[in-house]
């Protein structure tokens, strides 16, 4: 029984995620490269190296996982074990950064383009789970809209269940 095969084409979920790293990966290299010995009274360098190996471990998962299709349901479900700890350790680099950029800080003048980067990843992820819950709010809702209403088709109306 053969366990993988190749994709017929590509999720819009996979090639965001895909653009996403990619983006977020060549920029902490950039700042890794070039920028990485500016310092201010946070430690926005430990942040940049959390986003930066994070992306690089997250990277290898979506090469591995984006041409082949796997057949076997374990896998499956570990792939999206895999997909919610990413979620989780973007979620609390979202908090760490936050809390860094709400503290009183001189990064802006002293260190700018690690300040930047945070401003960046903060603004962009915030965006993304925003958007995330809104949906998974809509979700709950829709379903329990429907749960609670039957469709009656002869008077084309709804009646409480």
């Amino acid at each position: 029984m053969q366990e993988i095969e190749a994709k017929k084409q590509l999720k819009a979920s996979e090639g965001a995620h895909f653009f996403y790293t990619l983006i977020f990966l060549s920029a902490s290299g950039i700042i890794e490269t070039q920028f990485i010995e500016q310092k201010c009274n946070q430690n926005l360098q430990l942040f940049v190296h959390l986003v930066f190996y994070g992306l690089i471990i997250w990277g290898t998962y979506i090469l591995i996982t984006l041409i082949p299709r796997y057949k076997n349901a374990a896998i499956n479900l570990f792939f999206n074990f895999l997909d919610i700890c990413f979620g989780i350790y973007i979620a609390l680099l979202l908090f760490y950064g936050g809390r860094m950029y709400m503290a009183p800080n001189d990064c802006q003048s002293e260190a700018p383009a690690l300040y930047f980067f945070l401003e960046t990843f903060l603004l962009v992820n915030g965006i993304i789970f925003a958007i995330l819950f809104l949906a998974f709010v809509s979700y709950v809702l829709k379903r329990f809209s429907k749960s609670q209403q039957v469709y009656e088709e002869g008077k084309d109306e709804f009646y409480d269940a």
